[in-house]
C-alpha cells in the first residue's frame, strides 16, 4: 500500500549527462516533454517528484533544476512511496551525479513514516 516517504536530494550532475536524462528530470518535475526525448531507462514508475502531504513538516515541495556551469538538482518533497519509486529514482540518477555534499558526497536523505532513522545515500563508500 505504500508509506508516506520524504526525500531530500541535492547534487550537481556530470557535464556529460545525456540530454535525454535532463529531459526526463524535467518531465518528473512537471514540464511537458515528449516521450521520444526521454531516457530509455526513464523511471516511468516515478510519476513525479513534486508531491507533498501534511504528514511531514514540509508541506510545500522544493524542486529546483537549473543550469549554473552544470545542471543542479535540489528536491525536497514527500509522497506515498507505493512501489519504491523514490529508491528507483535514486538508483537511476546516481550514475549521473558529479558531486554532492561533504567528503562522502551525500546526495539524498530518505525517511518514511515508520522509520526511526533516515537512510542516507552517499556516492563514496564509508572510509
Amino acid at each position: 500500500m505504500g508509506t508516506y516517504t520524504e526525500l531530500i536530494f541535492g547534487a550537481r550532475l556530470k557535464d556529460e549527462t545525456p540530454k535525454k536524462v535532463i529531459n526526463s528530470i524535467k518531465k518528473l518535475l512537471g514540464e511537458e516533454v515528449s516521450n521520444a526525448e526521454l531516457d530509455e531507462n526513464f523511471p516511468s514508475k516515478c510519476s513525479y517528484l513534486i508531491g507533498c502531504s501534511a504528514y511531514f513538516g514540509v508541506s510545500d515541495p522544493v524542486n529546483k533544476f537549473y543550469y549554473d556551469s552544470g545542471w543542479v538538482l535540489s528536491l525536497r518533497f514527500n509522497t506515498k512511496n507505493y512501489d519504491n519509486e523514490i529508491e528507483f529514482f535514486l538508483e537511476w540518477i546516481k550514475p549521473y551525479i558529479y558531486y554532492a555534499s561533504g567528503e562522502r558526497n551525500m546526495y539524498a536523505i530518505v525517511i518514511s513514516e515508520y522509520c526511526t532513522e533516515p537512510t542516507i545515500y552517499y556516492l563514496n563508500e564509508e572510509k
